[in-house]
């Protein structure tokens, strides 16, 4: 019998990454049966991009209420998801939810009650878990390579092209995403959750605004289709162009008053560009983490020390190779931008990258290599082995890849924490985000 799926927020992300598939891919074991967004002209693409005559719905409730449904899948901005999560649990449904689970302590507590209250279960889309080289990286901790693990580095690096980004959408509001250390950082901690099987006790942290800065663009507009500087911005976003973006979003705007090309320089844009944060976790581990989204290159590193040595893994995603690529329909084309090792890379002459390599290095000397197969699939493979995991099941999860509402709160709670470090500049403790009388004063 099929599993029957109604999906919540039909833009680029809950379409591309999960309706298409359901009516292709998994269409002998899932039935999408229903649609759901505010805005009525996305809706009107979704169907046409399906191919397939969905029943369609403004409100939430009425398409709970008249479609038969066995799961939600919530792929709306993120301040929504808990509304959305705690209604479907409510009404008697499983949840699939997009990463992050929520962004703030007292949303992501209801969901936490709703799911005990109700008995239903929500799972959390962390595709990161699923990619071979981090499992892989999971494997030969597990096994105990390096021994007990002491500490762990971590890099994330994103580009002006991707990192940009985050400051031209809804994203670019901490009220909305909690800002990069919530939205995208959420991935990363939920990362080290997993590598370690262990949870965060404690974070401190700093952040600040140094790249996306209204002075960096003198004269520029709220966003880019109406904007005076356009020659002359390095950033310019011609939504037209792109005959995607330009159906989901330059052409349905009237709807809803969201435009998809907000100026990344906005003195009205909330949010840090560069991160750094110290955890410390239940088993005694340190995590040093640090975030930049302006960088010239796209990717991340992680160290773990360890009783026996230490274990390093690098991924290179993006690099764009030519020099004064300032133009971003340049910069950004798969022509420019394209998967290369910027460590290697010459001028105009990019490294290729065929494997990812696992280097150990034991405590009194000597070193040791695994090299994996490096996939081209979304998120490093990671993309296509959670829907499977997702829509047709596995018998086993040896190295529980499989994400629920548990590690979907310690990864957004140490964002959260992190936040609330940044605003008070003190040290603040999970535990205490967990409690039912907790009342941070902080509620980004």
């Amino acid at each position: 019998m099929k599993t029957r799926y109604c999906l919540v927020g039909t833009g680029s992300r809950g379409l591309s990454m999960f309706a298409k598939d359901l009516v292709g891919e998994y269409a002998d074991v899932a039935e999408l049966t229903g649609l759901c967004d505010i805005n009525p002209g996305r809706l009107r693409y979704a169907q046409e991009y399906l191919g397939q005559s969905i029943p369609t719905f403004t409100d939430f409730g009425t398409m709970l209420r008249e479609v038969p449904c066995d799961t939600v899948i919530v792929t709306t901005p993120d301040y929504t998801h808990a509304g959305y999560i705690v209604q479907a649990l409510e009404q008697g449904k499983d949840v699939i939810t997009e990463k992050p689970m929520t962004t703030t302590a007292p949303m992501c507590r209801s969901i936490l009650e709703a799911e005990a209250r109700t008995g239903h279960n929500v799972r959390v889309t962390f595709n990161y878990r699923y990619a071979p080289y981090k499992t892989e990286v999971k494997r030969l901790l597990k096994e105990g390579v390096i021994g007990e693990i002491h500490s762990v580095e971590f890099r994330w690096y994103l580009d002006t092209v991707h990192g940009a980004d985050y400051f031209r959408r809804w994203h670019a509001y901490k009220d909305r995403s909690g800002g990069l250390i919530v939205h995208k950082s959420t991935h990363h901690f939920d990362l080290v959750n997993w590598w370690l099987d262990s949870e965060p006790e404690e974070v401190v942290a700093m952040g600040s605004r140094q790249y996306y800065l209204g002075s960096r663009q003198p004269g520029h507009g709220q966003r880019c289709h109406t904007c005076s500087v356009q020659e002359t911005c390095p950033f310019y976003l011609d939504l037209s162009r792109d005959e995607k973006l330009k159906r989901l979003y330059l052409e349905n705007e009237h709807y809803d008053g969201y435009y998809r090309d907000g100026c990344v320089f906005s003195e009205v844009s909330d949010i840090e560009d560069t991160l750094s944060v110290l955890v410390r976790y239940v088993n005694g581990v340190q995590l040093t983490y640090a975030l930049t989204a302006a960088t010239s290159f796209e990717g991340w590193s992680v160290a773990f020390n360890g009783s026996r040595g230490r274990l390093e893994a690098f991924e290179p995603e993006c690099f764009v190779p030519e020099f004064d690529q300032t133009r971003f329909e340049d910069r950004s084309s798969s022509q420019h931008r394209i998967l290369a090792d910027w460590r290697r890379s010459e001028p105009g002459h990019p490294a290729p990258v065929e494997s990812l390599q696992i280097r150990v290095y034991p405590l009194f000397g000597g070193v040791k290599t695994w090299d994996v197969p490096h996939q081209r699939e979304g998120h490093g493979g990671g993309d296509r082995r959670l829907k499977d995991s997702l829509f047709r099941g596995v018998s086993e999860d040896p190295l529980g890849h499989a994400a629920g509402s548990r590690a979907g709160a310690m990864s957004i709670l140490i964002g959260v924490a992190a936040n609330i470090s940044m605003a008070e500049r003190r040290f603040v403790r999970i535990q205490d985000l967990l409690a039912p009388e907790a009342s941070e004063s902080f509620k980004g």
